[in-house]
């Protein structure tokens, strides 16, 4: 007996761990977001059939002043007609058997969750491409893409102008009015009200949320779609997307080479930036300039590089190369795709590590192996393009008037089942399919500022 010098312990938490249960909050958090307003503010149109025609009236009959009782020759109106492909998109998943029962008194259906999940994925992935898609450059891979705003509304100067490039220069409301001008002058029609809408990164709307602090007379809010309600200037809506900005990430280091023979590159000193297309993030900022001088006139010049990764470790869809004579006078030169091809198993990409540029085309290669076809020349050449820097956006002003801008679709994200096999009987696979293109009737109507600086004053 030892009377109160007994020493008694305490059985603490840390030392009952083994029966403390785990309990789980059901509700569960999406950590990975979007604004993806463009698949739901565009108007869509069931379609059947893998083109999607539309014929256009290019001219109208010519008439004029006549002498008393005379007459004018006979004059015609003038059609032509265009067409877009439609192109194929999809998501595949699989959850076991075992998952599926194991998981059912937390997740319920986790089948279902995750399809559920896939579609809103996939829905990004038709974002990413009404922005950025290029068709050209994709057309004979592995994963053949739709033209985007990128590679539609790009013409910067004539008859037929739907973008200016700002250079760099601050956004300010005036540089969205010059916009509204433009399109209003090439449709010869007012823009304004929510048959028209701005689309822009959220950087881009804080910063015109800045300057229109005096100006409140021209804003106000406007809805583009049920629940979507958002702010306007002039009445037009201005819709935020997650597809503009590149988050201040960059492409990495660039490595060049040349060879003497196989191409036409003429001898000079080339400058180049290449740009990569993130999946479900869109361009983010070129890779530092790097120079390769060539002698003679059959010379080629190798770009290799790393994949680069972007916002979540997504990776390219596309890249784009810029090239110059002069170091810092870059100019875009042309789209390239970022796989070439596909592996034995028919479902891994072969990505893209160099891209070959030989005076004609570009090439997109890994190690040895490149395309089986490839674009017969430069897709895209634009001299009036030039590369993004920090800071710099791009801002659209399109129309919601499916006359103007329709997006066309077959099937319209539709789950399907996949059945498991002998090989993989507990599998519990599924697939999302979509299939649709971004049919810009009217691309003079459309409208856009490049190289924008859209950072916030503090």
């Amino acid at each position: 007996m030892t009377g109160n010098a007994d020493l008694r312990e305490a059985l603490t938490a840390a030392g009952a761990s083994p029966l403390v249960p785990t309990i789980v909050d059901p509700q569960l958090l999406e950590y990975q977001r979007r604004y993806a307003p463009l698949v739901r503010a565009i108007p869509s149109r069931k379609w059947d059939s893998s083109v999607y025609y539309f014929n256009q009236r290019t001219a109208r009959a010519a008439g004029g002043f006549v002498s008393d009782g005379g007459a004018r020759p006979i004059a015609n109106s003038s059609y032509t007609q265009n067409g877009f492909a439609i192109r194929n998109l999809q998501a595949v998943g699989a959850v076991t058997g075992y998952a599926q029962a194991v998981t059912r008194g937390l997740a319920g259906d986790l089948r279902a969750q995750e399809i559920e999940g896939s579609i809103q994925g996939l829905y990004w992935d038709i974002e990413t491409a009404v922005v950025w898609g290029n068709s050209g450059s994709t057309a004979l891979g592995g994963y053949p893409q739709f033209d985007g705003l990128d590679s539609l509304v790009a013409t910067f100067s004539g008859g037929n102008q739907n973008a200016q490039d700002a250079a760099n220069a601050s956004l300010s409301l005036g540089w969205l009015d010059r916009l509204i001008d433009m399109v209003e002058q090439q449709s010869a029609m007012k823009i304004n009200g929510p048959g028209w809408m701005f689309v822009m990164s959220s950087t881009a709307e804080s910063r015109i949320a800045q300057l229109a602090q005096a100006n409140q007379r021209f804003m106000g809010q406007i809805e583009v779609a049920a629940g979507l309600n958002v702010m306007s200037y002039r009445g037009i809506p201005l819709v935020t997307t997650s597809f503009l900005s590149a988050r201040s990430y960059s492409m990495g280091a660039v490595t060049t080479a040349t060879a003497t023979t196989g191409g036409s590159l003429a001898a000079a000193t080339y400058y180049y930036q290449v740009v990569p297309v993130i999946a479900r993030q869109g361009e983010i900022l070129p890779s530092t300039e790097v120079s390769q001088a060539t002698t003679g006139s059959t010379s080629t010049v190798t770009l290799s590089f790393s994949t680069p990764n972007g916002y979540e470790g997504a990776q390219p869809n596309l890249y784009k190369v810029y090239r110059s004579t002069s170091s810092g006078a870059e100019t875009f030169l042309g789209y390239v795709d970022a796989t070439v091809g596909i592996a034995a198993d028919g479902v891994t990409p072969i990505l893209t590590t160099s891209i070959v540029d030989d005076g004609v085309k570009l090439t997109p290669k890994n190690a040895s192996t490149v395309p089986a076809q490839i674009p017969a020349s430069y897709v895209g050449t634009n001299a009036a393009m030039k590369p993004q820097s920090s800071g710099s956006e791009n801002i659209y002003l399109i129309a919601r008037d499916p006359q103007f801008l329709l997006r066309p679709f077959v099937r319209e994200l539709t789950p399907l089942d996949v059945y498991p096999t002998t090989a993989q009987p507990d599998q519990l696979p599924y697939a999302i399919v979509s299939d649709c293109t971004l049919a810009v009737r009217a691309p003079k109507y459309l409208g856009r500022i490049s190289r924008v600086s859209c950072s916030l004053a503090s």
